[in-house]
């Protein structure tokens, strides 16, 4: 199945910047990792503000340092939820929607979420577990 198809919720390309209202440019991903990665090797990025995302279809937002670690602490703290078999995967999203007050879990990524509801995340996680 091609990445394409798998894809529910694409986001458009980022074409300005939410920290700074600046450009975002298409750009090799060596431009951030210091070399070449993976079969599509492009990203959008801030220079000014080192915020990017990939890869061809932006599953998350544009994101600086500081949301790049919120979403992973937030991966880190919910992950485990479905992981563990306590919930198939599509239910922990939905259970964690409601905890969010997003109504539909389909609008529920954390590839989308600011540091703020990054750290949502983690609190309504620990209280679960």
């Amino acid at each position: 199945m091609q990445t394409t198809a798998r894809v529910k919720n694409p986001l458009p390309a980022p074409t300005t910047c939410p920290y700074d209202g600046g450009p975002v440019e298409i750009v090799n991903n060596s431009a951030i990792y210091g070399r070449e990665y993976g079969e599509w090797p492009w990203a959008f990025l801030c220079r000014s503000y080192r915020a990017y995302v990939g890869p061809a279809i932006p599953l998350g937002t544009l994101a600086d340092e500081p949301t790049r670690d919120a979403r992973k602490r937030a991966k880190a703290a919910f992950n485990p939820i479905w992981q563990s078999g306590a919930m198939t995967r599509t239910d922990a999203y939905i259970w964690l929607a409601r905890q969010l007050g997003i109504e539909n879990h389909e609008e529920c990524h954390i590839g989308w979420f600011d540091v703020a509801t990054c750290d949502r995340v983690v609190a309504v996680t620990h209280q679960y577990m």
